[in-house]
């Protein structure tokens, strides 16, 4: 090799290592301007996530517990929280757009999509805020407008466009969280999960908006009939036992005073009024069609307003657009709103903590069996009227009135029913129509225990729920419902109206002879059921001493129950003066992780459950 090949090897090494010492020095700035960017935007999102993570959470504390909003103080407090939220958030937008960090990140490829997460996630729940300010505001000028049972129209449907806007810009909100890391990636699906809640509520507060105008007189003057339900003689609901009659005027409510339904008895059953063939096979011995007591037997209120209306009709000669049901709990809660009320016949003011033992059970102490009930019925009546007409005098907050009416309307304390069949599809899209169908027919359980005799009872009976369900390898679900009844009546009385025996069912001072029946989803199979109130009705009678207890066994098929992975069942609640409880176990096939076997709840709501399985499509 030549001195000059030598000299031009080494001229071309030295050039090559001279770049490769430039090539490691630019890519070691890479990465220390790399981790320098890291470190900044991870201490930047450590200074936002605080007051982020404070909004989020006035937001949530608002959705689910929204008891702050009953009272003007309340909204007042609220409001200045959520406006303290909104300036921590915009504060929190100045510091990501000033965040040099950050606008490193931004160029560098797959890490722009955590940057644009964060500082849409930020922009998203500083949307949130600013329309839950708006919703508060239109919230609290309606309260000032209105009280009792006079509602300011105006403010009303002002309330139902913000509502309206709300759930648009909440919905646009609404984005995947795939590609983000970490707590950016967390943030994300819980600010999602709460925003799609927030969509459904708007949702449901704009169908009642839409009802609530109509209902309130919006389009002219409204007449409704209003059925006092006795929870200590139970149908599916409480046995009708009195009326009264309400108008609704360009917002304004009056009730007008009615009595026992004695005084509206029928000579003959309605006509006009079909029972299908398996409510007649199930119900049609109670004639519910002629018998006040027994037209809410079924588990389907639009089929009792339906009936009510046509035998109010025909025993009055008065029409009337809808019809409202309403129990002692219900009026409980009315009556936790307007105070104590005094009524002729009651030697005590009835109150929301007393009403229940007043009006299921003091009131029978010492009849002798078959005594005339006729003043209890009118009873039980003057005292909802008392409560709605305090309601019209009083100073009463109309969200604390809507939000306590909403409340009993999960329980199916509070059922409504509208001729109108636009006016019907809204009722029933908000649930508040009694149906036990609507939510999902096809997983949906509901359990009723029935007064079979002419007692009144039911003040005593508790019942418990216990599900078994058992998954097979394809996908089929065993359900095996045991209904237990627990008769808390004491034992060694003396006959009574109240106690019985009626001579007829019981035959036991304090014997409790109740039909208990399930029911279970449509398609599914279940042995000696019915097509009822539009699931599959199963009944079982049972006899219950005082102090003892007794259980009916029931059993459901449902093929093809869990899809693609995933498991749900609905529960509807009975309206009973103690709520049911109810246990599921699930056996058989392989749960998927963080889905628990067992679940205990109290039935004072519709309760939905989901389980997610492995090995299962």
């Amino acid at each position: 090799m030549t001195t000059t090949t030598i000299h031009n090897w080494r001229t071309w090494i030295g050039r090559h290592r001279k770049g490769s010492r430039l090539a490691g020095i630019a890519v070691g700035a890479i990465i220390v301007l790399f981790a320098v960017a890291l470190g900044l935007t991870f201490k930047t999102y450590e200074d936002v996530r605080t007051p982020l993570s404070n909004a989020q959470d006035t937001l949530t504390a608002l959705a689910h517990n929204p008891d702050s909003l009953n009272t003007g103080l309340g909204r007042n407090l609220t409001e200045i929280r959520l406006a303290t939220a909104a300036k921590e958030i915009a504060s929190a937008q100045h510091t990501l757009s000033s965040s040099f960090g950050l606008r490193v990140l931004g160029v560098l490829p797959g890490l722009d999509t955590q940057r644009a997460g964060l500082t849409q996630l930020v922009s998203d729940l500083h949307t949130a805020t600013i329309n839950s300010l708006r919703l508060l505001e239109s919230l609290s000028t309606l309260a000032s407008h209105s009280h009792g049972t006079t509602i300011s129209l105006l403010d009303l449907r002002s309330l139902g466009t913000v509502m309206g806007t709300a759930r648009t810009e909440l919905a646009a909100a609404q984005r995947s969280s795939s590609g983000l890391w970490g707590p950016i990636g967390s943030d994300r699906q819980r600010f999602d999960r709460e925003d799609a809640r927030a969509i459904r509520l708007l949702g449901q507060g704009q169908a009642l908006t839409r009802y609530a105008i109509p209902f309130l007189g919006g389009a002219g003057q409204r007449n409704y009939l209003v059925l006092g339900e006795n929870n200590a003689e139970m149908r599916d609901g409480g046995s009708i036992l009195s009326y009264s009659t309400l108008q609704s005027v360009n917002g304004s409510l009056t009730e007008s005073n009615g009595g026992s339904v004695v005084n509206v008895a029928l000579p003959a059953p309605v006509r006009g009024v079909p029972l299908p063939a398996g409510t007649k096979k199930l119900f049609g011995e109670l004639e519910p069609t002629l018998l006040w007591q027994s037209a809410n037997a079924p588990a389907d209120f639009p089929f009792t307003g339906r009936v009510t209306q046509a035998m109010f009709a025909a025993a009055t000669g008065a029409h009337v657009e809808g019809v409202i049901g309403l129990d002692v709990v219900a009026l409980q809660g009315l009556l936790a709103l307007t105070g104590p009320v005094t009524v002729a016949g009651i030697p005590e003011p009835v109150t929301s903590d007393n009403a229940a033992s007043v009006l299921l059970d003091q009131l029978y102490e010492g009849d002798p069996p078959g005594s005339s009930q006729d003043p209890r019925h009118e009873e039980l009546g003057a005292v909802t009227s008392a409560a709605v007409h305090q309601l019209q005098s009083g100073d009463v907050d109309v969200v604390a009135l809507a939000r306590t009416l909403a409340t009993e309307v999960a329980g199916r304390h509070l059922q409504i029913w509208d001729e109108n069949p636009s006016y019907e599809r809204t009722i029933t899209e908000v649930d508040a129509s009694g149906a036990v169908d609507t939510t999902d027919p096809t997983r949906t359980f509901h359990v009723a225990v029935e007064n079979a005799t002419t007692t009144k009872l039911d003040f005593f009976i508790r019942v418990s729920i216990s599900d078994t369900v058992y998954v097979t390898p394809s996908g089929t679900a065993q359900v095996d419902t045991s209904v237990t009844l627990h008769n808390t009546a004491p034992a060694g009385q003396a006959p009574s109206y109240q106690l019985g025996p009626d001579g007829i069912n019981s035959h036991v001072v304090g014997q409790y002879v109740g039909r208990v029946i399930l029911w279970g989803p449509r398609g599914a199979s279940q042995p000696n059921s019915v097509a009822e109130s539009g699931l599959r009705a199963t009944e079982v009678d049972l006899s219950v001493l005082p102090g003892q207890s007794a259980t009916a066994q029931f059993s459901s098929s449902i093929p093809g129950a869990v899809h693609q992975g995933t498991f749900h069942l609905v529960f509807v609640p009975q309206a009973r003066l103690f709520p049911e409880t109810l246990k599921i176990h699930l056996v058989g096939a392989a749960l998927a992780p963080g889905s628990s076997a067992t679940a205990r709840v109290t039935l004072n709501k519709t309760q939905a459950f989901t389980w997610h399985f492995t090995g299962i499509e």
